[in-house]
């Protein structure tokens, strides 16, 4: 049966990463894509998530569901410690991008090395690692921003962001177990840590398979 999913984004430069992915795993799958840049303006300005700013999200979500759509894909990270709240506005299986794969990760692996392209983000990401934690998984995390890659994927210069993840990668892999990209925009660098010596996670593709997962044992 054909699935349809719902993709809410802060950022356009998310849409690309989630395409390429979809294409490749789940040819069949269509995709909507909901943005609304001001979420991730507003996020920068007040330095969190306000309530206007959930509130926002929450049309998204009633928007989404509208469309009579299988499932929600969250890429927008910096709502990922709202998840639960965000799931309970929706009748319909909703995930969080960094959430996925945050916990493969820390089932899998006890040092993570995070690349972190959005300021905002350390925050929310440091909330999912949180929540890791108190589901019982033990790792230790290190977080690094990437400098100027955010600017640099706003203005299209993909060249110079892809350049400043990997470099940023690559200075957390000797002490690392694994290197987590935790924004879907990061996975355009992916070929440049082709050689790395740990493995690279992604969220696209982790993401959507357990988002998959989760429509079909909702259908059963």
């Amino acid at each position: 049966m054909k699935r349809t999913i719902a993709v809410i984004s802060a950022t356009r430069v998310s849409l690309a990463p989630v395409e390429e992915t979809a294409a490749a795993l789940f040819p069949d799958v269509e995709l909507f894509h909901l943005m609304d840049e001001g979420m991730s303006y507003l996020a920068k300005k007040e330095g969190g998530i306000s309530g206007a700013n959930l509130r926002r999200m929450a049309s998204l979500v009633g928007k989404a569901e509208e469309l009579g759509v299988d499932g929600i894909l969250l890429s927008c990270t910096i709502f990922s410690p709202h998840i639960d709240l965000i799931s309970a506005m929706a009748d319909v299986p909703v995930v969080a991008a960094d959430v996925a794969m945050f916990e493969t990760a820390a089932r899998a692996y006890h040092r993570l090395g995070v690349v972190v392209t959005f300021g905002p983000t350390v925050k929310s990401v440091s909330a999912v690692l949180d929540r890791c934690r108190n589901n019982g998984m033990s790792f230790e995390a290190e977080i690094r921003v990437a400098e100027g890659a955010f600017d640099a994927c706003a203005r299209g210069d993909d060249e110079e962001h892809n350049r400043l993840v990997a470099a940023c990668a690559r200075s957390m892999a000797p002490h690392s177990d694994v290197i987590v990209l935790s924004q879907m925009s990061q996975m355009r660098a992916v070929p440049l840590l082709k050689d790395l010596s740990v493995p690279v996670l992604t969220s696209p593709p982790v993401s959507m398979e357990f988002l998959m997962k989760k429509i079909e044992e909702r259908a059963k």
